[in-house]
């Protein structure tokens, strides 16, 4: 009995993970199709080159932290085991690959200029930070020494959301 609810458990928690992720990509769909439908009602200013900025900024930070997390790089909030990692831009902050590709979806949204695009940035910033208290919970058992690392960096932006 004890070994069917572990089972049952661990397959929540695999399903999870990947439900997470699968919201993800709809956010990120959500944010694409909101950057490219029309929308209803006042429309904020848009800017090119504030969009090619935002967009090759996050884009470098996700290519940064995508080389520093190396073979511990998974979308899923459950650790594969591989180690922590606390160089790169991860000496900065928590999660700084979800942090680069809002920078990213803020680009799209500033080269939209639609405020259905800043409103979709916005519940992906939302999700985010529902995902990663997932994902810290997991950090804490499998990395002893993550609840140090978290109370020195910060969440998403550096000195900020220490713990």
């Amino acid at each position: 009995m004890a070994e069917s609810l572990l089972g049952r458990a661990r397959t929540f928690v695999r399903e999870g993970r990947w439900g997470m992720v699968a919201v993800q990509g709809l956010m990120f769909l959500a944010v694409a199709a909101t950057a490219l439908l029309p929308s209803p009602g006042p429309e904020f200013p848009q800017s090119l080159w504030g969009s090619l900025v935002l967009v090759l900024l996050g884009s470098a930070g996700v290519l940064w932290t995508g080389r520093s997390l190396g073979g511990s790089l998974t979308p899923s909030p459950v650790p594969n085991g591989v180690g922590l990692v606390g160089s790169g831009l991860y000496r900065l902050v928590r999660h700084p690959m979800y942090t680069a590709l809002v920078v990213i979806c803020l680009g799209v949204a500033v080269g939209a200029g639609k405020w259905t695009c800043y409103l979709s940035v916005v519940a992906l910033v939302v999700f985010f930070e529902i995902k990663t208290r997932a994902e810290e919970r997991y950090l804490r058992v499998a990395y002893p020494g993550y609840g140090a690392y978290a109370s020195r960096t910060g969440k998403f932006i550096p000195w900020l959301g220490r713990g």
